[in-house]
């Protein structure tokens, strides 16, 4: 049984579903494992616990990073943009 383990701030369930497809996709391609053999594992850090150059992120979180921590911000625009495509292209 192959894993995969992914370690990060705490990604919201949208994320984690694309990440765990295209993975688990890439993976079996390359090594002819059937994808149902290949496993997934979320390690999710809330802000408090993880941190880099001293600084916890929960007193600074990463300006560019998309995470369940702030998922109705990124998710508000993700969902504009779509709407926009979809009304560009009609």
């Amino acid at each position: 049984m192959p894993a995969i383990t992914i370690q990060s701030i705490e990604l919201a369930e949208s994320q984690k579903q694309v990440i765990a497809k295209e993975f688990v996709r890439i993976f079996s391609e390359l090594t002819n494992v059937p994808q149902d053999r290949v496993y997934i594992f979320f390690d999710g850090y809330q802000l408090n616990e993880v941190g880099t150059g001293g600084i916890m992120f929960s007193d600074k979180p990463p300006q560019r990073a998309k995470g369940k921590f702030n998922e109705a911000a990124w998710s508000k625009v993700s969902h504009a943009a779509s709407v926009d495509g979809e009304m560009n292209t009609k």
